[in-house]
């Protein structure tokens, strides 16, 4: 029987290149050899790409690549560079907003994780959070900024919201560019460094809450997992904390009782379906110590895959190990490749 080829995709521009190359490694590793013939494709801090084949993940190795502008499907790809299916492995913009799937997209070619609409929507903090009302979901209280104007800003949240706040890059995530901001001179400092990441930032009020994260994957028919919680050792869970320090704790599942954790699972189902979700994504949610409201913070379509990476984590507690987790991911790709085809089939009236 022969091996799919599958064309592993990772780096990218974005601050969170460093993180690609954490996932992109555990992919490459856990991928089973009997069933898929995988090969790399990487794309440096400057927008290049480059075949590596069996290269290293260090970027000292990536560095001597032969880096040039092709589309692997394309001129310049070659039909060594072909494959059955491409697995975007790109955190951040230019892999997770949208970009990348419209390429795959035009090209006809399957590929894993949710599609370009709803990858865009998913990346866009703001626009998720209005998709989320409209399904009747809660979020926290927040404010949009596109201009960094601080006596504008500082007098706004002074109205609008208590201190402290979150401020956070629209799109954007691995907690870079975030920070809680107790005062107002504290919110100057974090406009400014949200601000040196994205065009359009948001602001948000801080609660009193647990911090809970759960697994979703699939196209027509949804699985969600059981949820499980982010014990940060800083005071929230920011870059530094998910990937530097290596002292934040986990509880994976953690137990909540069945009528909460029913809650939270049909919470999760609705926020993928709000934005028309397909593949796999993880959704993060909020839980107010105080009311015991459930809150949605965001999805992220592209989550991570390292060795601390929740969505992995969280599945693997529910008896789905790594490898054919991706199995199931790699399915699903080519299932809604498949479903895609059929609509244009029918909307031409073939």
């Amino acid at each position: 029987m022969s091996r799919l080829k599958v064309g592993v995709i990772f780096g990218g521009k974005s601050a969170e290149h460093a993180v690609s190359l954490m996932s992109a490694k555990s992919i490459w590793e856990h991928l089973d050899r009997e069933k898929y013939d995988p090969f790399l494709i990487y794309i440096n801090r400057g927008g290049e790409w480059a075949l590596t084949g069996n290269t290293g993940f260090r970027e000292e190795e990536l560095r001597k690549e032969a880096f040039r502008p092709f589309l692997p499907w394309g001129p310049g790809g070659g039909a060594a560079a072909g494959a059955d299916i491409y697995f975007p492995v790109l955190h951040g913009p230019n892999g997770e907003d949208g970009r990348i799937q419209g390429l795959f997209e035009m090209a006809g070619v399957p590929f894993v994780g949710a599609d370009s609409l709803s990858s865009q929507l998913a990346m866009d903090k703001v626009v998720s959070k209005v998709l989320f009302a409209r399904a009747g979901l809660k979020t926290a209280d927040y404010l949009v900024f596109t201009a960094n104007h601080p006596e504008q800003i500082a007098e706004l949240v002074g109205k609008k919201l208590p201190f402290p706040v979150f401020v956070k890059p629209c799109s954007l995530g691995s907690g870079v560019g975030i920070s809680k901001a107790k005062d107002a001179k504290e919110l100057l400092a974090a406009v400014d460094l949200a601000f040196s990441y994205d065009g359009k930032i948001i602001i948000e009020r801080a609660i009193a809450m647990r911090e809970l994260e759960v697994s979703a994957m699939g196209n027509r028919e949804v699985m969600v997992s059981s949820p499980g919680e982010l014990l940060p050792s800083k005071e929230f869970y920011d870059y530094a904390d998910k990937y530097l320090l290596g002292k934040t704790q986990f509880r994976i599942p953690v137990r909540l009782g069945d009528e909460l954790e029913a809650r939270i699972k049909d919470t999760v189902r609705r926020a993928y379906r709000s934005l028309f979700l397909c593949g796999y994504a993880r959704v993060d949610l909020f839980l107010e110590k105080e009311s015991g409201e459930l809150l949605v913070n965001e999805i992220n379509t592209i989550p991570g895959f390292t060795a601390i990476s929740m969505f992995p984590k969280l599945w693997e507690a529910q008896g789905i190990p790594f490898a054919p987790l991706l199995d199931r991911l790699i399915e699903y790709g080519f299932e809604h490749f498949r479903q895609r085809r059929e609509n244009v089939d029918e909307g031409l009236g073939r």
